[in-house]
Order: structure tokens, then C-alpha cells, then sequence
């Protein structure tokens, strides 16, 4: 913040508190309009006799008072015009000046001896532009400063003024000014401090929300901000996806740790990216198996084809990233669709996972494939094998399955 004006050096930080600042202050400045204009028309009413002495008080300074209930009336309806927040300092200011030059054009309406109540109206009017009008800091000490120099300045080139008279209304209101600027100064940077507190705690939680949406699903994410729980679901109609890298155990054993996890990142970024363009779900890895899933925790119609499409996709990925790099892998993937059920578990280090036979018979499906291709069950097989082009590959043996009817995935098949 600069260190007198208090603005901010963002010059988009500085309009988005200002907006913030007028917003959060509109209802009390209102108020005090609403307030202000009800005690202008009260006033004239009661002129004649708070100014016994002066004929016709109410008469007399009837168009000055018209002058500032006007200033009043349009500053409550001009706060409901959409550019209010744009404009609304200097707005006011000019507001504030007018309302001025209709409390020095009553002095001039008024005999000499009423002079001192115009000037308490004066300071009156200085403090509040000062607290009650919310205006930041250098737009209140243009405003109390110019409502004080316009005041005597009329006056004393009026001649109305005496030497005395006039350093004891000037007296009043530097004191009225000085006041003022210690109150606006203190509410403008207590004001402009709890509004980085604010957008701190803000982004603090938005980065908090941030990373636990990459953990886990959105749906899931905010059902556990919201609650602080997630539930267990069941779906009835999912595909879980299996990856996992043939011969990986040799090949990492060629490679220093820190290659092979910058391998792994790559790569499952890569599957990552996919997923998401797919509208897949990335489950969790494993050391190099990755597992994702689709109809969870939003169910669709198409979940079989969504995965299929993401194991084609990866598969031409890795095939074009070992064309141009040192260390080749060989991905398999393993497809089963079924019914499943989700949750997250533990207290800390929040993981979200699937349970069932579905989850166990994808990842048969993954062992039981080949190198380059996509292995399905016969369930997959159903829901896909209008979209894709398919070989059946008989009964094969899955570890505690028994023999399971396999297919390969060939290619997607002309729209």
C-alpha cells in the first residue's frame, strides 16, 4: 500500500476493493442518506423557530435547502445505477462540495449573529463526509478540505466574515478535518487490511479445494467440503481400466530411480490428460499399473466406450513416444465392466477407491493381455462392439476366475 494515499500498486487489486468497499458499505450509506434527507426536510420545517430572530427563516433559505435535499435524494438514487460503482468516490465528492456551497449561500441568506450555526452545520457536514459517506481516504480530505475552504473562502470574500470570526470557524474546522482524517485513514487501511485477510483465507481455500479436487472426483470433493464426510456408493453400471507395463521389472532395472519416476510421470501424465478428455475417471497408480474408471461417480451410458477409447488412445501414445525414446515400454490393458462400489477411506491422506469383482476381473483382464493391445471381457464386449472392431479370443484362464471369454479391441469403427 502506498504509504499515504493507501492505494495498492495492482492497479486491478485497487478496483476490485474499491468495488468490494462500496458494495459492502452501500446499506449504511443509504441509511445515512435516508437519515440526512429526513432531517433536511425536518429543519426547514422547524426554521422559523430554530431562528426566531430571522423573518421568514423557512422563506429565506428555502432554495439552499431544496439544493441539498436534491444532492441528498439523487446520492440515494444514483447508488442504485449500475456505474455507481465506478464512479462512486468522485460522485460523492462533488456531492459533498455542492452540499458546501449551499450551506455558504445560507450564511449569505442569514444576518451575521446566525453565522456560527451555519458553521456547526459546516463542521457537521465535514464529519460525516469524513466517517458516514465511505469515501476512501484521499477522495474524504479533498472533500472535508474543500467543504472548509469553499465555506470560508465564500464567506470571507462575502464580507461577512470578521478577522475573529473567521480564525474561529477556521480553528473548527481544521480541528473538524484533522479528526476526520485520523477516523477515514484508520477505516480506509483497517479496510484495505481485512480485505487481504479475506483474499487470503480465500485463496488459501480455493487452493485447498484445488487439491483435493485432484485427489479426489469433483462430485466426491464437494460432498466431502460440504459435509466432511463422503458416503459409499454403489454403481451398477461402471468399466474399470487397467494398465500396466510388460517386462517393467527389467527395464526399471536398467535405469537409475530418478529416470524411471520421470518415465512414470510422463507417461501417466499423458494417461491423465487422455482420461480427462475423455471423461474418465483416474482411479490411483500402483507402482506402474494405472487404473481409472467410467460411470463413477456420475453415471453414463456410454462408460464402455469412454474407456476403450482411452486404452486406444494410450496405447497410440506409447507407441509414438518409443519411436523417439531410449527406453521402450510395453503397455497392456485389461477392460471389464460391472457393478462396483466407491468411497473414500482413512482420517488423513484422503484416497478414493473401488471395491468389487468388477475391479478384480478388469485387472484378470490386464494380466491376461498382450503387449500393445486391449483385452475385454465379454461384458465389455456387449456394450462396445457396435462402435468397435473386435477378436475373439476364446475362453482364457484368469487367476481365481477360471476360463472368462476374452476379446482384443482391433480399431474404432467408422461413425
Amino acid at each position: 500500500m502506498h504509504s499515504f494515499t493507501l492505494r495498492f500498486s495492482d492497479a486491478s487489486l485497487e478496483r476490485t476493493f474499491c468495488s468490494e468497499y462500496v458494495l459492502k458499505g452501500l446499506k449504511s450509506y443509504r441509511v445515512a442518506l435516508l437519515f440526512g434527507a429526513g432531517a433536511v426536510v425536518i429543519l426547514w420545517l422547524l426554521m422559523d423557530k430554530l431562528l426566531p430572530r430571522v423573518p421568514d427563516a423557512g422563506s429565506r433559505l428555502f432554495l439552499p435547502m431544496l439544493i441539498v435535499l436534491g444532492v441528498v435524494i439523487t446520492g440515494i438514487l444514483g447508488s442504485y445505477r449500475p456505474r455507481f460503482l465506478r464512479v462512486h468516490q468522485p460522485f460523492i465528492l462533488s456531492g459533498t462540495l455542492t452540499i458546501a456551497a449551499a450551506l455558504s449561500w445560507m450564511g449569505l441568506l442569514l444576518p451575521p449573529s446566525e453565522l456560527p450555526a451555519i458553521a456547526v452545520a459546516a463542521t457537521v457536514h465535514t464529519l460525516n463526509v469524513y466517517t458516514m459517506l465511505r469515501l476512501l481516504f484521499p477522495w474524504a480530505c479533498c472533500a472535508g478540505w474543500g467543504c472548509a475552504i469553499m465555506f470560508l473562502g465564500y464567506l470571507s470574500y462575502s464580507g461577512l466574515l470578521s478577522e475573529v470570526d473567521f480564525a474561529s470557524f477556521a480553528s473548527l474546522l481544521t480541528i473538524a478535518n484533522l479528526f476526520g482524517m485520523i477516523a477515514a485513514r484508520q477505516l480506509d487501511e483497517s479496510s484495505r487490511r481485512e480485505f487481504l485477510a479475506v483474499r487470503n483465507v480465500a485463496a488459501e481455500h480455493e487452493r485447498s479445494e484445488q487439491l483435493l479436487r485432484n485427489i479426489l472426483p469433483v462430485e466426491v470433493a464437494e460432498e466431502l467440503s460440504a459435509t466432511g464426510v463422503a458416503r459409499s456408493t454403489r454403481h451398477d453400471s461402471t468399466t474399470i481400466l487397467f494398465t500396466d507395463f510388460s517386462g517393467f521389472t527389467q527395464v526399471a532395472s536398467a535405469m537409475p530411480a530418478d529416470r524411471m519416476v520421470s518415465e512414470l510421470n510422463e507417461i501417466f501424465s499423458a494417461f491423465d490428460d487422455i482420461c480427462d478428455e475423455l471423461g474418465v475417471e483416474k482411479i490411483k497408480t500402483i507402482g506402474d499399473a494405472y487404473m481409472a474408471a467410467a460411470g463413477l461417480p456420475k453415471p453414463c451410458p456410454d462408460h464402455a466406450q469412454r474407456c476403450v477409447s482411452a486404452s486406444l488412445q494410450m496405447l497410440e501414445y506409447m507407441n509414438q513416444r518409443n519411436r523417439g525414446s531410449a527406453f521402450k515400454w510395453e503397455l497392456r490393458v485389461g477392460i471389464h465392466s460391472g457393478p462396483v462400489v466407491t468411497g473414500v477411506v482413512g482420517k488423513r491422506k484422503y484416497a478414493f477407491d473401488v471395491w468389487g469383482d468388477t475391479v478384480n476381473i478388469a485387472s484378470r483382464m490386464e494380466s491376461s493381455g498382450e503387449a500393445g493391445r486391449t483385452n475385454i471381457s465379454a461384458y465389455t464386449y456387449d456394450l462396445v462392439k457396435n462402435e468397435f472392431e473386435c477378436e475373439y479370443r476364446g475362453k482364457v484362464g484368469a487367476k481365481g476366475k477360471g476360463d472368462i471369454d476374452m476379446y482384443f479391441v482391433r480399431k474404432a469403427l467408422p461413425a
